[in-house]
């Protein structure tokens, strides 16, 4: 096949892989909103925060028109990842295992056994055609084959392709390598585990769109069985990347007003990108959003 013809499918699975960063960090966030405007400090504009959730059902962007047109006022867009057809080639490179290597090689036959029939259950296909993936990317590929798929992308897609089509430079705040270095601490013990409990997943996915709906992101719950795994990842995967991405937002927003679109576990807590952004002198204000209501001022 194609790779213009895969391209939409792996920016898909990579953006079901991004959704780690929300389950894992579901637990500190407080605040009723999803868009933040961003203000003060000799900013020429203001520039937008929005807290994604990396999926494609239409109840979690029934007011999509309200964000377009906060998007469509900006100079430019900026998402944790550049989501060009370029990046998702080098994407598609790294999630493969090292050379020689294969998933028999990281599982028991027992543990890829029961492997194979949840990713079968879950996307229909046989795990023979990803043994030499890594670990992490078979979670993604049953979450991005088990969605309802009534928006034609995700969230954050539909936001890039709309930034494309309105002229807006398109910008990542972290690199591949980034990224990808995170996920490839991911411990195949999660992974197992996330099979084990494959007929849970629907039942917490629709637990988290509720919340999501409502902004109400403090209550969901935390899908991490493995505490100490969990506080790894959450370390790692969440409070390190804020501040990286939060230092390299402010040049950003300096240079031009940027739609800045983020995984929503990432911005609030003591540690998430809107207390940063404030503690150094930013005004961040939550914005409402409504499908036929928003204001610019």
């Amino acid at each position: 096949m194609k790779i213009n013809e895969e391209y939409p499918r792996m920016r898909r699975i990579f953006l079901s892989i991004a959704f780690f960063g929300i389950i894992l960090s579901c637990n500190v966030l407080s605040a009723q909103s999803l868009l933040w405007k961003i203000s003060g400090k000799d900013l020429v504009a203001p520039s937008y925060l929005y807290g994604t959730i990396h999926i494609s059902d239409a109840r979690v962007f029934e007011w999509k028109d309200s964000v377009f047109k906060y998007l469509e006022h900006c100079d430019a867009f900026a998402a944790e990842l550049d989501l060009s057809m370029e990046t998702m080639i080098t994407v598609a490179g790294m999630m493969m295992l090292p050379e020689g290597q294969t998933l028999h090689d990281r599982f028991s036959r027992a543990e890829y056994d029961l492997i194979k029939d949840a990713v079968r259950s879950c996307s229909g296909y046989d795990l023979s055609m990803f043994d030499k993936m890594k670990p992490p990317a078979l979670i993604a590929i049953c979450f991005a084959n088990n969605q309802p798929g009534d928006l034609e992308a995700t969230v954050d897609e539909l936001l890039y392709k709309k930034s494309k089509s309105a002229g807006l430079a398109t910008l990542g705040i972290e690199t591949v390598e980034e990224q990808i270095g995170l996920f490839d601490k991911i411990p195949d013990s999660y992974v197992l585990e996330y099979f084990r409990n494959i007929d849970e997943q629907d039942t917490e996915l629709e637990r988290l769109i509720r919340c999501y709906r409502k902004a109400d992101l403090d209550s969901l719950l935390i899908l991490v069985q493995d505490e100490e795994s969990g506080s790894l990842l959450n370390d790692e995967l969440i409070r390190q990347r804020n501040h990286r991405m939060a230092e390299r937002i402010i040049p950003m927003i300096h240079e031009q007003s940027t739609f800045i679109a983020i995984g929503c576990g990432h911005l609030q807590g003591n540690e998430g990108i809107i207390s940063l952004l404030r503690k150094v002198g930013y005004t961040v204000d939550a914005v409402a959003l409504s499908n036929d209501r928003y204001d610019l001022h």
